[in-house]
């Protein structure tokens, strides 16, 4: 890897790493929070945070020129969608099936590529996809037998395809932004979508629209899950992604497991996997061998 290649390697593994700090704060905030509740702040604030920065760093002509239509309906399909699909299939199967479903995300990554960019699949393509996999795996620490793989499978596996199909559309499709307006708009999409279940669920009756706790301690949390976890990570992920392809970004979310594991060993006393370290490893020796020329 040349120097350039390396930094939007780094770009890419630390949207994975602040992403996965969202995970434990989320254990936490889920205790007394809807879940549609926290989804839709998440993107709220997020968008709050990314549209007066990108608009103070670009200049209100750049959003004017911007293709918001288009941008919006991205967003809102592929992240929007998706988190609100990942988190419908996680509440119809359970935690384990969901993280083998998002350990595949190397594989729809592989597939829009082949749909969208013709990108031709070389042996250490192929090799570090299948490294990444593997490697994946052993990093959720669970086992295939104690997944339940029904309808809720299903719909988290719909999630991840569009989680891939979503970063590939905003890094491509919205090429004339920069990496700060793709991920304003988008985030945008998101927030809509997101505020769609809300409200769906809100007046149907569904659940998990309450809002929790609010004192200082679920506060710091909640800003942990929000802008930590999403407002920085996605946008060095688009960053990150927007260079390397999606085939090639979506090979460091398979290390997902392992830093929420380390995460919880450092800050909560959780306990050492060295199952789930190999695992890391596996996917890191992926992530080399297929951008080896």
């Amino acid at each position: 890897m040349n120097n350039l290649s390396l930094r939007y390697n780094f770009a890419c593994f630390s949207a994975m790493f602040l992403w996965a700090f969202g995970f434990p704060a989320a254990e936490v905030l889920l205790e007394s929070w809807g879940s549609f509740t926290l989804i839709f702040i998440r993107f709220f604030v997020t968008i709050l945070i990314l549209i007066p920065f990108w608009l103070f760093m670009e200049g209100i002509k750049v959003f004017i020129k911007a293709p918001l239509s288009k941008s919006i309906i991205i967003g809102f399909i592929g992240w929007g969608l998706g988190a609100n699909f990942l988190l419908i299939g996680q509440k119809l199967s359970d935690p384990v099936t969901t993280a083998i479903c998002a350990a595949m995300m190397p594989i729809f990554g592989a597939i829009v590529e082949l749909i969208y960019d013709r990108r031709k699949m070389s042996l250490n393509i192929l090799i570090g996809v299948s490294l990444a996999l593997v490697g994946g795996y052993l990093a959720t620490g669970v086992q295939f037998s104690d997944g339940q793989f029904g309808l809720g499978a299903i719909i988290c596996i719909m999630a991840v395809i569009l989680f891939a199909w979503g970063t590939r559309a905003s890094t491509k499709g919205l090429s004339n932004l920069t990496y700060l307006g793709q991920s304003a708009l988008t985030m945008t999409g998101g927030m809509i979508a997101s505020l769609v279940f809300y409200l769906t669920s809100l007046f149907l009756g569904f659940g998990e629209t309450q809002v929790g706790n609010a004192d200082y301690y679920h506060i710091v949390l909640l800003l942990i899950f929000v802008l930590v976890s999403q407002t920085i990570s996605q946008t060095i992920w688009i960053l990150g992604a927007g260079k390397l392809g999606v085939l090639l970004a979506s090979l460091h979310s398979n290390g997902l497991p392992f830093y929420v594991m380390l995460i919880i060993v450092v800050f909560f006393g959780g306990s050492w996997s060295w199952m789930q370290a190999l695992g890391a490893f596996i996917v890191g020796l992926g992530v080399i061998v297929a951008q080896r020329k």
